[in-house]
């Protein structure tokens, strides 16, 4: 399993100029009535959260990571509990084609 970026990590998709910061990791996201989750929900930067516009995607939509987020002892146990429960998420996970149709 790949370790996740911090929250505050400022990175740009493969499908997009924008630069966007990632605030927060597992997000649950309803599509079509179906509810899953992407490894990443972000903001556009550097204007910040607003309640219209809000991003999601997973690691591998990731083309470039501009500056890494903070890393201290609770990222490493936050990052080893995600790796210990995310096995048994019943849920799916989404993947940004799958929600742009």
């Amino acid at each position: 399993m790949i370790k996740l970026l911090p929250l505050g990590s400022i990175v740009r998709l493969a499908k997009g100029d924008a630069k966007l910061m990632i605030i927060s990791r597992y997000p649950l996201y309803k599509n079509q009535g179906e509810l899953g989750y992407f490894e990443y929900s972000a903001c556009l930067y550097p204007t910040g959260q607003n309640q219209e516009e809000s991003f999601f995607f997973n690691h591998e939509d990731i083309s470039e990571v501009i500056f890494e987020g903070f890393r201290d002892e609770a990222e490493e146990a936050a990052q080893e509990i995600f790796e210990e429960k995310i096995s048994s998420v019943t849920i799916p996970r989404f993947k940004v084609d799958d929600t742009l149709q």
